[in-house]
């Protein structure tokens, strides 16, 4: 069975229908539950894989998604370790997990300590943030 084909407009009108029945922030998972029982909308995957991203479908709709998780890679593996390394060279761094997750918090830009630990262990980053070069 080939699955039907979307176009950009009926992929976001999708979107905005679901979310006018089930609310805002709308989820991929409480989308792909919609969906499956609508034969007329695309699954979220299809979505993803045409729109870019679901926050940029969901932003397309006008619809407000649920932004508490981003597989984005906002820093590069060197961003990282040198953000690491300027916390390790900060007054008062104890050079711990914790006190580079409290350290983060007050810094502008630098991913906190459970984005971090999606790269690196902490033993690593901590290493690498220590080799000369």
């Amino acid at each position: 069975m080939r699955s039907p084909e979307f176009s950009e407009d009926q992929l976001i009108a999708g979107v905005a229908a679901a979310a006018a029945e089930l609310g805002e922030p709308l989820t991929a998972a409480a989308y792909d539950a919609w969906q499956r029982a609508h034969d007329d909308a695309a699954s979220p995957a299809l979505l993803i894989r045409r729109i870019g991203s679901w926050n940029e479908a969901c932003a397309r709709a006008g619809v407000a998604a649920n932004k508490t998780r981003s597989y984005s890679r906002r820093w590069t593996d060197d961003d990282v370790v040198a953000i690491v390394a300027s916390y390790l060279r900060s007054p008062g761094a104890t050079g711990s997990y914790a006190d580079y997750s409290e350290w983060a918090k007050q810094q502008e830009g630098a991913p906190s300590g459970p984005t971090l630990r999606q790269r690196f262990s902490w033993a690593e980053v901590k290493k690498r943030a220590q080799e000369p070069g």
